[in-house]
């Protein structure tokens, strides 16, 4: 299975424009509001020469109108099915730690809290300094090991590549788990036949039982209906 990818972040912090450095592809990259409004998804190929599919989903907005909310989450929803979330943060911007905040609270807001997230931290090319990582992610509240890059120069996309490959890595380990998951969600189970190595199945008046193994970035949508720890990990194989 190819890995998806989706992109975060506001309007104008250049997911566009990242996608197409990436992927050497000609998505949309207009500095207005809404520019991206459906998603668009292109195959970008990693350092060992493995592909992924990088979806640029739309930008969030400060004060988005209440019409438009539920299409707005509607969008976003996809991102429940990607392996890794890249958040994309325009730090030039006089509200970079604030726009940073709400992309973490509407990730929670949609059931994500918990998933694989690698922020990127762009346009660095308007800068003007030594860019120090570590402190900048310090100062919008992020974790440390933000990437510093700049999608319109290409300064920092190989080590944002490397960065995704060993993320990757390390969310795609198989977990043991034992959930209960409700009829109601059902949806859970096809997931979990889908994307994991289902080893046993019980059907009870509360639920579905499902034993086996899951990759790691999935274990947040099971979490609520976990049943039993953790007990091994395995790192799954995949062909460059």
């Amino acid at each position: 299975q190819i890995p998806v990818i989706a992109l975060v972040g506001y309007t104008n912090a250049g997911k566009s424009t990242l996608l197409n450095s990436l992927a050497g592809s000609d998505v949309l990259a207009e500095d207005k509001l809404f520019a991206t409004l459906d998603p668009t998804t292109r195959r970008v190929t990693l350092p060992s020469g493995r592909e992924v599919l990088m979806t640029d989903t739309v930008g969030f907005i400060h004060k988005l109108p209440t019409m438009l909310v539920a299409a707005f989450r509607a969008t976003l929803e996809e991102i429940l099915e990607a392996h890794l979330v890249l958040h994309v943060l325009d730090i030039t911007h006089p509200k970079a730690a604030e726009q940073a905040a709400t992309v973490r609270a509407v990730l929670t807001e949609l059931g994500a809290e918990g998933y694989p997230v690698l922020t990127v931290l762009n346009k660095i090319d308007r800068l003007g300094v030594d860019i120090q990582p570590a402190e900048l992610a310090s100062e919008f509240g992020l974790q440390t090991d933000a990437v510093p890059v700049s999608a319109l120069t290409g300064a920092g996309l190989d080590l944002l590549l490397e960065r995704i490959e060993t993320t990757l890595a390390h969310v795609e380990r198989l977990t043991e788990i034992r959930v209960l998951v409700p009829f109601q969600e059902t949806s859970l189970v096809a997931l979990f036949h889908e994307r994991g190595q289902v080893e046993e199945v019980a059907y009870r008046h509360d639920g579905v039982l499902l034993r086996g193994m899951l990759p790691a970035y999935l274990l947040p949508r099971f979490a609520p209906f976990l049943q039993a720890g953790m007990t091994r990990t395995r790192v799954p194989r995949h062909s460059p």
